[in-house]
């Protein structure tokens, strides 16, 4: 009888929930820029106020840092752009330009890793030409073409600022120059390139030191600077839609999750982004205020009265 009493208790025991046992928490994390750190915030933010357990780890490292600790299990979301994963992570030579194409392929790509792409954000936090707002409407360039026509009838006139990375690689500035229909060290001479980090780019076609330069097309400061992003009217440049890549075991254990995280993306447009961005990096808020505060304005979390 007694042996019969504990048979049964251990299969009660096994027949319970596994809901009815406290669960890991979900380990969120993102890499260390401004907008990446956002991202993270937001879904650090929305799980907890859908009662899910979160482990905050945001502002974690670089691209490879994440994409490791994530295939190991040190982490179980990050939010991943299609581009970085297509050309960075995955190594693959082709730029796809068709976003719908490219999310599909980067989704495919990891289902042997058990890893889950979610839906993607619409922005698009790709390399982007700038100059200033009012330069660009004296000269009347709006576009990538007109920037090349410009520089095509006036030889060496046009001048740059760049960080190094986009100006060497293949994808960069002169493969743009190519695309365009320019030729580098003719319509471009090297010299009129200064080669410095990103945010001085920036800044030196607000002061005038260079007529454009490259930023990203999410970036804050544009809208401070007084910048224009010129359109990429031919579609060179390759796509930067973030997604959140979950670890397929943590969907199984958080069946909830997936809907959860894919309320976000749809409300996320370029716009959008870069202005939460300009309230971290100009307004000095920060980036979980930021979260919350957007989550709250689109209706994701209820703000609680007091």
């Amino acid at each position: 009888m007694k042996k019969l009493v504990l048979l049964i208790v251990a299969v009660s025991f096994l027949a319970l929930p596994m809901a009815g046992f406290a669960a890991d928490p979900v380990k969120v994390a993102s890499k260390g820029f401004t907008e990446q750190v956002i991202l993270g915030k937001i879904m650090v933010q929305l799980l907890k106020d859908r009662k899910i357990p979160v482990e905050d780890r945001t502002s974690l490292g670089g691209t490879n840092v994440n994409r490791e600790a994530l295939e190991q299990g040190q982490i179980d979301v990050y939010m991943e752009y299609t581009g970085t994963a297509w050309l960075s992570l995955f190594k693959q030579t082709e730029v796809i330009r068709d976003a719908t194409e490219l999310y599909k392929k980067v989704k495919a790509h990891d289902v042997e890793k058990k890893l889950v792409w979610l839906e993607p954000a619409k922005f698009n936090n790709t390399y982007a030409i700038i100059m200033k707002a009012d330069t660009a409407d004296k000269m009347n360039i709006h576009s990538l073409s007109e920037w090349a026509a410009w520089t095509k009838k006036n030889p060496g006139k046009m001048t740059v600022s760049t960080n190094a990375e986009f100006y060497s690689r293949a994808d960069g500035f002169k493969g743009m120059m190519e695309f365009y229909g320019l030729t580098f060290g003719k319509d471009i001479p090297d010299g009129n390139v200064t080669k410095m980090e990103t945010p001085l780019a920036k800044k030196a076609v607000r002061d005038g030191q260079a007529l454009c330069g490259m930023a990203f097309a999410t970036d804050g400061e544009i809208k401070d600077y007084k910048l224009t992003v010129l359109g990429d009217d031919k579609s060179y440049f390759p796509i930067y839609n973030p997604a959140p890549v979950v670890r397929a075991s943590v969907l199984e254990a958080y069946p909830q999750l997936k809907l959860v995280l894919n309320e976000i993306g749809s409300s996320l447009d370029t716009g959008t982004m870069t202005r939460l961005n300009y309230r971290v990096n100009v307004n000095g808020e920060k980036p979980d205020a930021v979260a919350k505060s957007w989550l709250q304005g689109v209706g994701l979390i209820i703000k609680k009265r007091k």
